[in-house]
């Protein structure tokens, strides 16, 4: 989900499984079910790896005298890290956590759950791919590649034509954001682990949506199930979220921002990009000194912290921002060596955009660091696409866009819900009424319409789909929005689910639709 959609950064954009710019994670996250790969697909797929549950058994059994497979041993090995990798990016405060303790708990919660036999069919599918890849590789890898570096390299001519080193731009991150302004009105949870979460699932907590350090130190973190959390902290002290709060305590923080760059980016209610170039004009202060300055006032009007970086571009302080978080920062210099220095050890996970599956493509690839890219330049320039190549070109050369403007052209808006599990048709219509009239809500404040809707929804299997449907002209009001989405959702029916959202594309500005004098469609004017 586009972190732009909603800028109140509602429930589920905090609780959103990582998106992935490059690769995606197969079927299950295709654009539309009519294009969608069968379930039989991929269970051949799984039934190929059948062994893989055998060793488990023989694993969980102990010590014996059966006969191991060895390479199915090692399949598996993968699959768990796979499976821990999703659950377990690091987070700023998790570097003192015992990793394999924590590895260990959660592949033993989970086993056996739905959540799991879908990443592992999910994760036979990326392995297809990978092997695909290897095998053009394994085929082309003793050529010739002259006129392939010849191409890159011009590409790259072209692209130092794009470099900007006069901006400088401050990527600002608010500490453990929600957990962080709980601890305002309940100032003892600093000391014990605790998280805020999403729902209050049958028989249990749901999805987390943030965890303070404390809990971090467990191996606690956003956008994992509280079951799993509190198998690894049973003391976890959980608290219920409270937007409002959160809004009122983000507003003073974009307020600071303000003064610094009135057309500041926000991309949620906890995260900005400011753009201070203008701003050092007017002072005698240092860039790093400049945003020390904006993190102290954050501090006095909210008593909360912030972390930033500060470079010549968006992706590069976005990327600095890590390096000093929690409540520090981190100054790139806008030059060349400087920038190549600090590019090239980092993993390829840290380039904004980067997720687990395209990690895992490129690591197949022997390509673990922005360093790697180079080398390899030509034999990627062969196997990946256009797009995928020229993205991680970018990224190893840290050329990114300056553009900050909080006039952002929005391609989309939707708003989505993860609830305890639902299947009656009475329940599911009456949550995607309330969805609809919160995404109308959004559309009416922000004066947009839009004519392209989709809708989402996500299995108790952990299955996603979505649908979507061109209209004849743009709608904004709810009864549209929840009229088109229920002929969606009805193609779908019967079915369990944990999460539904709306989504409207093809945005434009009602007060445009209005001057051209074009017609908007409801409800009494298609029937």
């Amino acid at each position: 989900m586009d972190h732009h959609d909603e800028d109140d950064a509602h429930l589920s954009s905090q609780i959103v499984e990582e998106e992935d710019l490059l690769f995606d994670d197969g079927p299950s996250e295709q654009p539309s079910l009519d294009e969608t790969t069968g379930n039989a697909d991929i269970d051949k797929i799984t039934a190929q790896h059948s062994d893989i549950d055998e060793t488990l058994r023989v694993r969980l059994a102990g010590p014996s005298t059966s006969k191991v497979n060895y390479h199915a041993l090692q399949r598996l090995f993968t699959f768990i890290e796979f499976l821990i990798n999703y659950y377990f990016p690091i987070q700023a405060g998790m570097d003192s956590v015992d990793k394999a303790k924590v590895n260990e708990i959660i592949y033993e919660v989970s086993k056996g759950s739905s959540f799991f036999e879908n990443e592992r069919k999910k994760d036979n599918a990326v392995t297809g791919r990978i092997n695909a890849l290897l095998s053009k590789y394994e085929r082309i890898k003793n050529d010739v590649l002259s006129e392939e570096f010849i191409i890159v390299d011009n590409m790259i001519e072209e692209l130092e034509d794009e470099r900007d080193l006069n901006q400088c731009i401050v990527h600002i991150d608010m500490d453990a954001f929600y957990a962080s302004v709980e601890e305002l009105d309940q100032p003892h949870l600093k000391t014990v682990p605790m998280v805020s979460f999403a729902f209050q699932a049958v028989g249990g907590i749901g999805m987390l949506c943030t965890s303070n350090y404390e809990a971090r130190k467990f191996g606690v973190r956003s956008a994992m199930p509280g079951y799993i959390a509190l198998k690894l902290c049973p003391q976890l002290k959980i608290v219920p979220l409270n937007f409002s709060k959160y809004r009122e305590a983000s507003a003073k923080v974009r307020s600071v921002f303000e003064q610094y760059d009135p057309h500041y980016c926000p991309m949620s209610l906890d995260e900005a990009y400011l753009n201070i170039t203008e701003h050092l004009k007017t002072t005698n202060k240092s860039p790093p000194e400049v945003v020390v300055e904006i993190r102290d006032k954050i501090f006095k009007e909210t008593l909360l912290t912030a972390s930033a970086g500060i470079a010549a571009n968006k992706m590069l302080a976005k990327m600095c921002t890590d390096v000093n978080k929690p409540n520090g920062q981190f100054y790139l210099k806008s030059e060349l060596a400087d920038i190549q220095e600090f590019i090239n050890p980092l993993s390829i996970r840290k380039i904004p955009g980067v997720g687990r599956v395209t990690e895992r493509v490129l690591n197949a690839l022997n390509v673990n660091t922005c360093k790697d890219i180079y080398p390899q330049r030509a034999m990627l320039y062969k196997l990946l696409s256009d797009i995928s190549f020229k993205f991680l070109l970018r990224a190893h050369l840290g050329i990114g866009s300056t553009s900050v403007d909080s006039e952002y052209v929005r391609k989309s808006i939707s708003v989505e819900r993860t609830f305890r599990s639902l299947s009656s048709r009475t329940d599911l219509y009456f949550k995607l009424k309330d969805i609809a009239q919160k995404l109308a809500k959004d559309l009416e404040s922000k004066n947009l319409c839009g004519k392209t809707l989709g809708l989402k929804i996500k299995l108790t299997s952990f299955e996603v789909r979505t649908r979507a449907k061109t209209l004849p002209g743009n709608i904004y009001k709810q009864e549209d929005l929840e009229k088109y989405a229920s002929q969606l959702l009805e193609k779908e029916l019967p079915v369990s689910l944990r999460l539904m959202g709306i989504r409207l594309s093809s945005l434009c500005s009602r007060d445009e639709i209005d001057q051209k004098g074009v017609k908007r469609v409801g409800i009494c004017t298609i029937f």
